[in-house]
């Protein structure tokens, strides 16, 4: 059974659901998608978006399902233990990668945008250095770091919404559909590895407090954070379409509120607004560190500070060595499409599967243990019977 200082709440995974959602999307996937399919990625990321709601559904069900177990002991349960020690070695490696790509991601933000005069080397040693107290960390207090963050978040994205509503020509979003439905399909897919964020919930099965409403706040929570990365596409889309050869990959959406209202009297107030937007991607990098070390803990028999502390090396020498966040782009695109789009389908599937068997598990045993107690009941009642019976029968002689 897992402690209850290492469970959330209710409130807490709808923050967590909400910060999954959108961070990895707003920060590169908007240009990375508009310089291939142009105005289509508007569609595109929505029918992306669609699949991705169905597999938090799927994670939700597996979360309201699952009895109080990690999630690891219930695969042990159903598959054995060396094999979920392999299925939970695929994990730790596939959200290492993303966290990868995320904290790459995250370099590009600050150097194109606050650091352009610094080595990125020199912010990428705190970033790597937040990950790993973030990993050796516990789910509860990374869920209340997300809910005592979340109104700051909140506040800096309505806030974008006005800037960027100003001044934008949605009508620059038309025509839609001049590249044909299979190659808006076919270049969507491609970019799978910035979708799937849900399967990282694996992290939090069997360790929420569930109520009534724990699953329709996480449905939510997924919905408004679909919209928002939906509103950013459709505001770059009017804004760079005509343009978007020109793009570079490295390029951020804070160029978008600035071309919206035309010239610089705002301040670069948008700039300070996306510094405070940033943290909820720092966040979700912290929950994928979490997560990785998790779930590589399950795997190497070793102190989780010492994996988390491993983690963040070997995260900071490959960034080291991988200077270029445009091949770190290219190489996701072109290597892990496929596996991405299955591992976002399959771990959901594979999540309702153990949490599903678990619970059935869970429920013949009590029933078993209810009937065993039925039973004693029943023979410690024909026990007393008999003892007043003899009790009468002595009274009467």
């Amino acid at each position: 059974m897992v402690e209850t200082e290492k469970r959330i709440s209710t409130a807490q995974l709808f923050t967590v659901i909400f910060i999954l959602g959108m961070g990895l999307k707003i920060l590169m996937l908007p240009v990375l998608m508009l310089k291939v399919v142009g105005r289509d990625s508007v569609l595109g990321l929505a029918g992306m978006g669609v699949l991705e709601l169905l597999c938090l559904g799927a994670m939700l069900a597996a979360v309201m399902l699952s009895p109080e177990k990690s999630f690891f002991d219930m695969t042990v349960e159903l598959v054995g233990k060396a094999a979920a020690k392999i299925i939970f070695a695929f994990l730790s490696a596939f959200f290492f990668f993303k966290l990868l790509l995320l904290v790459g991601e995250v370099r590009v933000f600050f150097s194109e945008n606050l650091l352009q005069n610094f080595s990125s080397t020199v912010y990428s040693l705190p970033l790597c250095g937040l990950c790993v107290v973030m990993g050796m960390g516990t789910l509860r207090a990374i869920g209340r770091t997300s809910q005592f963050l979340f109104p700051f978040i909140a506040v800096a994205m309505l806030c974008l919404f006005v800037f960027i509503g100003m001044g934008v020509d949605y009508s620059e979003i038309f025509p839609l559909g001049d590249y044909g439905f299979k190659s808006t399909f076919t270049n969507s897919f491609k970019h799978s590895m910035w979708f799937g964020d849900y399967s990282s919930l694996v992290a939090v099965i069997g360790s929420v407090r569930r109520t009534k409403h724990t699953a329709t706040a996480g449905v939510i929570a997924g919905i408004i954070a679909s919209l928002t990365v939906i509103f950013y596409m459709l505001g770059l889309t009017a804004s760079f379409s005509n343009v978007c050869y020109l793009l570079r990959f490295g390029q951020n959406v804070t160029g978008m509120s600035h071309y919206a209202l035309g010239d610089v009297m705002q301040g670069r107030l948008d700039v300070m607004l996306f510094c405070m937007w940033i943290v909820s991607v720092l966040v979700e990098a912290g929950f994928y560190s979490f997560t990785t070390v998790s779930c590589l803990e399950k795997v190497i028999p070793v102190k989780k500070e010492l994996l988390s502390l491993s983690a963040g090396v070997l995260l900071f020498a490959v960034l080291l060595l991988w200077q270029s966040t445009s091949d770190l782009q290219a190489f996701a695109i072109n290597y892990f499409s496929v596996p991405a789009a299955v591992f976002q389908i399959a771990v959901p599937v594979f999540a309702i599967i153990v949490t599903a068997v678990a619970r059935r598990r869970e429920k013949k045993k009590r029933g078993k243990t209810c009937g065993e107690y039925r039973t004693l009941q029943t023979e410690t009642a024909n026990t007393q019977c008999d003892v007043k019976s003899e009790g009468a029968e002595c009274e009467a002689e």
